[in-house]
């Protein structure tokens, strides 16, 4: 039964489940780092999944539903920039009022635009970016149903995350953009009094993670599931919070965490077509992500070192 469950199939799903979570987390360190609190990535990943899908329907392209997933995650980061930068109110009430926003604003054009709560009709979805015949009997052919499932079997936006883990990491400790980002997390006055616009970096940041946040929620509805419904984030965004924790705040630290929580969500779905041979409740095994996230902040929760100006609004003088 365990190699029926550590089957190649699992890992593929954890890295998938993983992919919206590292979106989110790594659009979390970016604005972080700048000393700015994004608890709003759950209210900015369920907008951007709606309007994907609205892009989508409207033109019959899941590309243009990804931009305009894209752009709705940047007009609710532009809110959360503005009441947290310009106006320097708490930024947690600002990042709450947003979650609370996002949740009423799709339910409400819900039924404007298809006249009933719950799903969307389906839409166009991306397609895996490779599609390669490999060997299917033998021991190849088992080699390259692991290589085939884990590593080619993922749609674009999946790779678009390795990527930004990877360049994002690499680029916060050995480029100039870096540098000044960490600065306005770390010593915002400093960075002021050498020239860096603290409002423009800040500012940068959060839209940066709205962005990134809105292209988190185009992947849950154009790659994993085709439509949109009430909800469907489902927390993500602040187990995105979690693994931003978890990870150090680095883009490469965040994607691992997500990775982490993947695992245990592909886990707990495969556990469940084994539940009658395991003998366990199902709702053991669909807690087991929540229950993770509680053990993980609870462990990391005073090792991880925050950005030393991080929730505090910045005046100049």
């Amino acid at each position: 039964m365990l190699a029926d469950i550590l089957a190649p199939d699992l890992f593929a799903s954890a890295i998938r489940m993983a992919t919206p979570l590292a979106l989110a987390a790594i659009g979390g360190t970016i604005c972080e780092r700048s000393g700015v609190v994004n608890i709003a990535l759950e209210g900015m990943m369920l907008f951007g999944a709606f309007m994907g899908v609205i892009g989508a329907m409207f033109t019959g392209s899941a590309w243009f539903g990804v931009l305009t997933a894209l752009v709705a995650g940047m007009s609710l980061a532009l809110v959360h920039a503005f009441a947290s930068v310009t106006l320097r109110t708490d930024q947690v009430v600002s990042g709450t009022a947003i979650n609370i926003l996002a949740t009423g604003l799709t339910g409400f054009l819900m039924e404007v635009i298809f006249g009933h709560p719950g799903t969307t009709d389906s839409v166009a979805r991306l397609r895996p970016v490779f599609s390669i015949n490999g060997p299917t009997e033998g021991m190849l052919g088992t080699v390259w149903r692991w290589i085939d499932l884990v590593a080619l079997s993922h749609t674009p936006l999946v790779y678009l995350a390795i990527i930004l883990a990877i360049g994002g990491h690499w680029a916060l400790f050995n480029t100039r953009w870096g540098l000044r980002l960490r600065a306005l997390g770390e010593h915002p006055r400093a960075a002021d009094t050498v020239g860096i616009s603290v409002v423009r970096g800040r500012y940068s940041a959060v839209l940066t993670s709205g962005a990134l946040a809105g292209l988190a929620g185009a992947n849950l509805t154009l790659e994993q599931v085709g439509s949109f419904t009430e909800g469907m984030t489902n927390a993500r965004g602040f187990i995105a919070l979690a693994a931003n924790i978890f990870g150090r705040w680095t883009p490469g630290g965040s994607y691992g965490a997500s990775l982490l929580f993947g695992f245990a969500d592909a886990l707990q779905i495969k556990l469940q077509l084994f539940r009658e041979v395991i003998r366990v409740p199902s709702q053991f095994f669909l807690m087991v992500p929540y229950v993770l996230t509680v053990i993980v902040l609870a462990g990391v929760v005073g090792r991880a070192v925050a950005p030393a100006a991080i929730g505090k609004p910045y005046v100049k003088g």
